[in-house]
């Protein structure tokens, strides 16, 4: 019973032993064989398969997106609003090309154009046994669906099929930092790797440039552009014609040539009643020196000149002796008529002994003084007029410069918002000619494909596979298909060693001891081995690597 009671202990005890390595060992030892056999023959199954995988061809090719017109302008609608946020980085604009050369439009379009019967076209013999037994399996066809026939669903479906495989040979990144885009696509045919890059550059280059462009938006402007120059020719019009009516070229010129006369005017006015001031005060100082000068002077005495008086009488006292000689001749002395020519005689005597020396001669002249003030007079009083005169036209020509003045300023209101009308007519035509040139550059370029996007390097042509690298994948297969090998050895041992022990006490067998155990190599005394034993299950309890035993 003890003996029994010690059995029981002993493989209970077996199986929460921990796995050592030497239990690996021996493990595959006995199963060695069918380790090397199952590797045998897995090996060269494998070796087929990789010979099996499909060759695949890379094609390479880089673009540059430089600051070109997509990252600086604006288009043209956008200067129809009055903020315009300008912020995104360089590194935005490579992103935003490259989620446009990844979207599912793109890869339409490129499987448009090479077809996608090339495309799902098998060329390895993987992809053509595929092929046969898919074509093998019977399958229904398609049936219309909506407003597509059955034709149009088939077509449909190839495509979805071309594009999903075309996406996934097509690989586009960009390093950080960088302005450039780097594209790969790889399949199973060199020039199908070619074709389809290129076309995808061809197809993203006219992309783009269609993409940076405003349908419709040169019609627009250049509708609009004709609506404001007729607008502005109008405003134009009614300008000249106002400045032809009112005889000006310029409000401001006009203004500023009548301030001027008008100053002008101010300045003779002014002018001229300080000269008839001056002119008032010389009529009256001339006026009082005409008062106190004479009207004639004597202007000549010439002296030497003997007296006629003197020599009238001298001559009539000779009469007189005359006639007294002869009345001597006859009278007496005492006779009445001799002592009346005596006495006459005497009395002319006397005068003409008074009479006798020089007598001045005088002359009597104009006085050229009162004259030159009298002159002096008459001119000032002339220049008095004429000044009085021109001062009143003056102050009349004032008069009706002021008048000009007010209609002018009036005229200003008038003249400038018809010149507001006629700016601003002309500004928003300028506007919607700019953007009318603009949108038609934009077309230019977008018809021409000129976009910032440069082809840094065109479509490669790569004839030497990138995959698969049979060397290594065959040397990998050989390594896995010896290390099944060992495993369903290791497997196959280990788990015989668990199960056979309890499937001999259940079946009432003697129970077969545990390769770990076993006692054929065990020549020990059987109290030795019970005690090796005990030892052995005591470490095992005191291990803590076995999780669930108590310790």
């Amino acid at each position: 019973m003890n003996h029994a009671s010690h059995s029981d202990s002993s493989v209970d005890l077996d199986h929460f032993r921990p796995l050592r390595l030497d239990d690996l060992f021996r493990s595959f030892w006995r199963h060695r064989v069918s380790a090397i056999v199952v590797g045998l023959l897995l090996i060269p199954m494998f070796l087929f398969v990789v010979m099996l995988i499909p060759a695949q061809y890379d094609s390479y090719a880089q673009l540059l997106v430089r600051l070109g017109r997509g990252a600086v302008s604006l288009d043209p609608t956008a200067s129809l609003s009055q903020s315009v946020s300008l912020q995104d980085s360089r590194s935005s604009q490579v992103n935003s090309v490259k989620q446009m050369m990844q979207s599912r439009a793109m890869a339409q379009r490129v499987i448009r154009v090479i077809g996608p019967e090339r495309i799902l076209e098998p060329r390895s013999s993987m992809a053509k046994f595929q092929q046969s037994i898919t074509d093998w399996i019977p399958s229904g066809t398609a049936k219309p669906l909506g407003e597509m026939s059955a034709d149009e669903v088939t077509a449909q479906l190839e495509e979805e099929a071309a594009i999903k495989k075309f996406q996934s040979m097509t690989y586009i990144s960009s390093a950080q930092d960088t302005y450039t885009i780097d594209l790969e696509v790889r399949s199973e045919d060199p020039f199908l790797s070619r074709d389809l890059l290129a076309t995808l550059i061809n197809v993203y280059q006219e992309h783009h440039a269609a993409a940076h462009r405003s349908e419709g938006s040169y019609e627009f402007f250049a509708e609009q552009a004709d609506v404001a120059y007729k607008r502005a020719m109008a405003a134009k019009e009614v300008l000249r014609q106002a400045r032809t009516e009112r005889g000006m070229i310029d409000v401001g010129s006009s203004q500023s040539a009548l301030l001027s006369l008008i100053g002008q005017v101010e300045s003779d006015l002014v002018e001229t009643e300080n000269e008839l001031a001056s002119a008032g005060s010389e009529i009256q100082r001339l006026v009082s020196q005409i008062d106190v000068s004479p009207t004639t002077i004597q202007s000549e005495v010439v002296t030497g000149i003997p007296k006629t008086s003197g020599s009238t009488m001298r001559q009539s006292l000779y009469n007189l002796e005359v006639k007294y000689n002869e009345l001597a001749s006859k009278y007496k002395d005492n006779h009445p008529k001799m002592q009346a020519l005596r006495e006459q005689l005497n009395a002319s005597a006397r005068i003409a002994n008074d009479e006798q020396g020089d007598q001045p001669q005088t002359k009597e002249a104009i006085n050229p003084i009162r004259q030159s003030l009298e002159l002096s007079h008459r001119q000032t009083a002339a220049k008095f007029d004429g000044l009085q005169s021109k001062r009143e036209k003056l102050i009349s020509k004032r008069a009706t410069l002021l008048a000009d003045l007010d209609r002018l300023n009036h005229d200003e209101v008038d003249m400038t918002e018809m010149n507001w009308e006629a700016e601003l007519a002309e500004q928003e035509y300028l506007r919607a000619a700019e953007a009318r040139d603009n949108a038609k550059m934009i077309d230019q370029l977008a018809s021409g494909r000129v976009s910032e996007i440069a082809v840094v390097q065109e479509a490669s042509l790569g004839l030497k596979k990138v995959k698969p690298q049979r060397s290594i994948l065959a040397v990998l297969a050989i390594a896995f298909a010896l290390g099944i090998g060992i495993f369903q050895a290791l497997a196959r041992g280990l788990l015989l060693s668990q199960t056979t022990p309890a499937t001999s006490r259940r079946n009432g067998s003697p129970a077969r001891r545990s390769p770990r155990f076993d006692g054929s190599h065990d020549h020990t005394h059987p109290s030795q081995r019970s005690e090796g034993l005990t030892a052995v299950v005591d470490d095992y309890i005191e291990s803590a690597s076995v999780p669930g035993v108590p310790r």
